[in-house]
């Protein structure tokens, strides 16, 4: 039984079983395998040019804030800021003793804003100075503590006649920004 011979037709169909068993072996052994890894490079090719991409970006970020701190520090150390610690009231007080010196100031400490990290400290002020030099200098000791700030809404104006030649009232805002630590 085993010694007979097949026939035409059964040839034909043992071989076209042969060939789906071997179509089937390489889709299963090789090229499923292979796709699917080809797939897993590609994806990871991919995940590696994002970070490339985020590396670049945060070298050019670094750059850039590099050149600016080597801008700051070329700058004059007068005309160099810091944003302190926050709550820098009593350093702040400290330096009015010395800017409104003799000046009878009318104060207004608004309450602060804290955005962030960052602590606004609004300061609203009206005072009268001799002349205009003295408001001149009044205007850059205000602006001139080596804290961060913004003087806003300034306005300059004579007490009577002109600003040649009579006393100036100056009024305005000045916001101190503040530096919020996690423990505050």
């Amino acid at each position: 039984m085993l010694m007979r011979s097949f026939t035409k037709r059964e040839k034909i169909i043992l071989l076209i079983l042969v060939l789906f068993l071997i179509a089937g072996f390489y889709f299963l052994v090789i090229h499923y395998p292979v796709t699917t890894r080809l797939e897993e490079i590609e994806s990871e090719k991919l995940m590696v040019e994002d970070q490339t991409n985020l590396a670049i970006a945060k070298g050019q970020v670094y750059v850039n804030m590099k050149n600016e701190l080597n801008d700051i520090f070329a700058m004059p150390f007068d005309k160099i800021t810091v944003m302190p610690a926050y709550d820098n009231r009593s350093q702040l007080f400290y330096d009015y003793q010395s800017i409104f010196e003799g000046l009878a100031p009318d104060l207004r400490f608004d309450k602060v804003k804290i955005d962030g990290n960052i602590a606004q400290r609004t300061v609203s002020f009206t005072t009268t100075v001799p002349d205009f030099n003295a408001a001149k200098d009044f205007i850059s000791k205000l602006t001139g503590t080596g804290f961060r700030c913004l003087l806003q809404n300034i306005t300059v104006s004579p007490t009577e006649g002109d600003l040649e030649n009579n006393s100036i009232r100056l009024s305005g805002n000045i916001i101190f920004y503040e530096l919020v630590t996690a423990g505050e």
